[in-house]
């Protein structure tokens, strides 16, 4: 079931409605719809994963591929409909912060690529060397652009192969101009429908709709996003050719500095030791197995006090921690981590099923090293552990 606010409606149905109220209540209720309906997917697609692993016939795995297709549709939907659902109604907007231009867009890349592999399809990225190494944006809102733009391309792709290729360049007030475009070798779409892909969730103006199921407000969702961020996004498409979507958006490029000393680890017996600190009883099997396959020692703490209690008797390398859980939150959980001089310096890894960049701002001002969107892919899972478990490793300062 999922929460919300109740609205009172005022005796005087003329007088007017509380404004600020309203978009609190509108908050709320995408926030919890998003929690609620988020963390059972994450349950079912990492089952799916698990399930992929063990020996099954070709007509099971078909079977499970199927079914994971169906459900990361459901999510791709779910995801878009609220993101879009918030930005036109101005309940959440952008929030600016560092990143890695070319770090997120191979991670970006690389979480598409099992899927591009099962149609049979390249999926490769071309990155302009004088992308700037650390850029100032909205990083979540950039990916999420990404996303929908890879997404689509894989789908509508029959054959063939798929690019990204990203490019930089200098404006003369100072930013950089931040190019990233989606070429992908499908059927491409008549030059007279191609205005009416940005026009939401009209089935019958769409020219997508009639290919395949689901809401058409990924790309709608894209533009505004775009175009938020004082950018462009545009299409060039013919028949037979396959199509090119190129977004361009302004970025504030950080110059290099000199790097912190870098922290050697312990052995590798104490290296491989992760705290997992998670509340849903499916998403710790699924996060333990897949670690424990791996090779990680993997400690589970079911709530916060447990994650402090465990940190004070034994040293861990890495965390993992979700976000909304009963008691005190990811959040708290974590400054109180970093209070114990053996985790002040430990990489803790937000896991959460809002990724949203407000919520990637509150967990960076707590300390937090990196981020993990669920439902938690395999790809992006490791990717983010091999950036911090390497022998190896430069620690961002807590604050």
């Amino acid at each position: 079931m999922v929460s919300a606010e109740l609205l009172v409606v005022p005796e005087n149905q003329n007088a007017v409605p509380d404004t600020h109220n309203v978009d609190r209540i509108k908050r709320n209720f995408l926030a919890n719809l998003n929690q609620e309906l988020r963390t059972p997917l994450t349950g079912i697609l990492g089952m799916l994963d698990l399930l992929s692993e063990t020996s099954l016939t070709e007509e099971q795995l078909d079977y499970v591929s199927s079914s994971r297709s169906c459900a990361e549709l459901l999510l791709e939907s779910l995801t878009n409909a609220i993101e879009y659902s918030s930005l036109t109604s101005g309940t959440t907007g952008h929030t600016y912060s560092e990143f890695r231009p070319a770090e997120m867009l191979q991670a970006a890349v690389a979480a598409r690529e099992p899927k591009a592999r099962t149609r049979g399809l390249h999926l490769s990225h071309l990155l302009d060397p004088q992308l700037p190494e650390v850029a100032i944006s909205d990083p979540h809102r950039v990916r999420q652009v990404l996303d929908v733009l890879l997404s689509n391309a894989i789908k509508f792709t029959s054959s063939g192969e798929i690019e990204v290729i990203a490019s930089a360049a200098p404006d003369l007030d100072g930013r950089v101009w931040l190019t990233v475009s989606v070429r992908d070798s499908g059927p491409g779409i008549e030059p007279t429908h191609l205005p009416s892909l940005f026009s939401g969730g009209n089935r019958t103006d769409n020219p997508l709709s009639a290919h395949s199921p689901g809401l058409k407000i990924g790309l709608p969702l894209a533009k505004q996003i775009i175009e938020g961020m004082g950018g462009s996004l545009r299409v060039q498409s013919y028949p037979g050719q396959g199509s090119l979507f190129t977004f361009s958006i302004p970025v504030s490029a950080k110059a290099s500095e000199t790097a912190p000393p870098l922290l050697v680890q312990p052995t590798v017996a104490t290296s491989r030791r992760i705290l997992l600190v998670e509340d849903n009883a499916v998403a710790q099997r699924f996060m333990k197995t897949l670690l424990e396959r791996r090779g990680f020692d993997v400690t589970v703490a079911p709530h916060g006090e447990a994650a402090i209690q465990i940190a004070h008797q034994a040293k861990f390398h890495l965390v993992l921690m979700d976000l909304q859980m009963p008691g005190i939150d990811g959040l708290e959980t974590t400054r109180r981590l970093r209070l114990l001089p053996s985790m002040a310096v430990v990489p803790i890894i937000a896991c959460t099923a809002n990724p949203s960049s407000e919520v990637w701002a509150d967990c960076t001002a707590v300390g937090m090293n990196d981020f993990l969107s669920k439902p938690v892919s395999k790809s992006e899972l490791f990717t983010v552990l091999d950036r911090h478990t390497s022998s190896k490793i430069r620690f961002a300062s807590p604050n």
